[in-house]
């Protein structure tokens, strides 16, 4: 083969790799749906919000249980928007925050800078 070819071959291929996602992952998290209620007490942690983008068009709550389980929640929820809410408050005062939940539902954050 000609060796321009194999070069022109190679750099087409190194190209092509640069513009796949590290995870690729591209698929929506929450794809068994959405838990409808959920006991505040049994909320150990919120894991992840995904806001969309181009793997995943919906925004996905993802919240950790205290049986240690994965769970969503849908955004459009009481609690969804709740915690859409303290995240949107939190990006303006520019802290990075862990977020957990107490037992009357109300969110409580710390602020670390």
């Amino acid at each position: 083969m000609n060796p321009a070819a194999i070069a022109f071959l190679t750099c087409l291929f190194v190209f092509s790799a640069q513009g796949l996602p590290a995870n690729r992952s591209n698929k929506c998290k929450c794809l068994d749906g959405y838990i409808e209620h959920i006991r505040p007490q049994s909320i150990k942690a919120v894991r992840a919000v995904h806001l969309p983008n181009i793997f995943c068009p919906h925004t996905e709550i993802i919240i950790t249980t205290t049986a240690n389980k994965d769970k969503c929640v849908d955004p459009k929820s009481k609690l969804g928007k709740l915690i859409l809410n303290n995240m949107n408050k939190q990006k303006k005062n520019g802290a990075v925050s862990t977020t957990t939940v107490s037992s009357s539902t109300r969110l409580y954050t710390t602020s670390r800078l």
